[in-house]
């Protein structure tokens, strides 16, 4: 298939939702409605914080929206290369289908440090806010992975196995990750509210560092292609990002900020 987002005829449980004449991608539906969702909470979070009045919260947020777009489809682009140098006909299905989560978290990141930098305002923190918000997005955007029948796990025998649509009983690692980042959500939700000493920005930091961790390992089960030594294109970007991002927290932590 051309990437993991891209489902084979016959996949998938529920792939669109009909609206009279309408037909959505339920995949499409999920992602859009995460986005949503995690810009609504982002939006309470600042309010409640009263950070609304400095502007500059929705400019990093757009920073990161795009930054996020561009690096979500420039790893997929990598991963099927050959692919579209083979078969050309294959790009319009790169235009509207797959977008990684590793490579969006990637370009999120590097457009945040970009408008920061262009805007000179490098000890503006609002990384605890958005964290949360991102948490919940991907969560949210999970589900339809599941429902379509993409980015499914390698065959089992175990009863947790499901069909996605080839009649093999496959790992639903969707469902996985839908509870990791749930459990991510709740965790910083907690430490906002508990933590006295919290480091400003230092949550989103440690989102990427934990989803990396979780998506190194979980990638193992994940029916990707291995072919770098014995790892996926994701998992040598997830290493990369999880020493970048332990180097990033661990200064925080000695300069208080």
């Amino acid at each position: 298939m051309l990437d993991n987002h891209y489902v084979p005829k016959g996949y998938g449980i529920i792939t669109n939702f009909t609206f009279g004449n309408l037909k959505i991608s339920t995949y499409s539906f999920f992602v859009l409605l995460g986005l949503l969702v995690g810009l609504e909470w982002f939006y309470f979070s600042i309010t409640r914080n009263a950070k609304i009045k400095s502007g500059y919260s929705y400019l990093i947020v757009m920073s990161a929206l795009i930054g996020g777009l561009v690096g979500s489809k420039i790893l997929v682009f990598f991963e099927n290369f050959s692919i579209l140098i083979k078969h050309p006909e294959n790009f319009k299905y790169f235009l509207f289908t797959g977008k990684s989560i590793v490579g969006g978290l990637v370009g999120g990141y590097i457009g945040i440090r970009v408008i920061k930098k262009i805007k000179n305002i490098e000890n503006f923190r609002c990384g605890n806010d958005i964290a949360p918000a991102v948490a919940l997005g991907m969560a949210i955007g999970r589900i339809g992975c599941f429902l379509t029948g993409c980015c499914y796990g390698i065959k089992t025998n175990l009863l947790v196995g499901i069909d996605f649509g080839d009649g093999v009983n496959r790992i639903p690692t969707q469902l996985i990750e839908i509870l990791f980042c749930f459990i991510l959500f709740i965790y910083f939700l907690y430490k906002q509210r508990h933590d006295k000493n919290l480091i400003p920005g230092i949550l989103f930091k440690q989102l990427v560092l934990y989803y990396f961790t979780f998506r190194f390992f979980i990638e193992f089960i994940r029916d990707t292609n291995k072919n770098i030594l014995f790892l996926s294109i994701y998992q040598v970007i997830c290493l990369m990002g999880i020493i970048f991002m332990y180097i990033q927290i661990k200064r925080s932590r000695e300069h208080g900020k």
